[in-house]
């Protein structure tokens, strides 16, 4: 039973140990990602249609009837 105790706390320390390695190395990685005029280079325009008429609203009013 102790055994068996030691091997699983021997590999979740391996993983962890291993999961902090390849997350200094994912860190090392986006540092040197040049991110110099990223919106520039990745902007999209959309293009908006014009207004049908003078004060139209994009949707229409869909109230109930009240009546007191």
């Amino acid at each position: 039973m102790n055994l068996l105790i030691f091997i699983i706390g021997t590999i979740i320390f391996t993983l962890y140990i291993t999961g902090q390695i390849l997350e200094k190395r994912w860190e090392s990685r986006e540092e040197e990602i040049d991110y110099k005029d990223y919106y520039e280079r990745h902007s999209l325009q959309r293009k908006k249609e014009p207004k049908r008429k003078e004060g139209s609203q994009s949707r229409m009013k869909n109230y109930p009837n009240l009546k007191s």
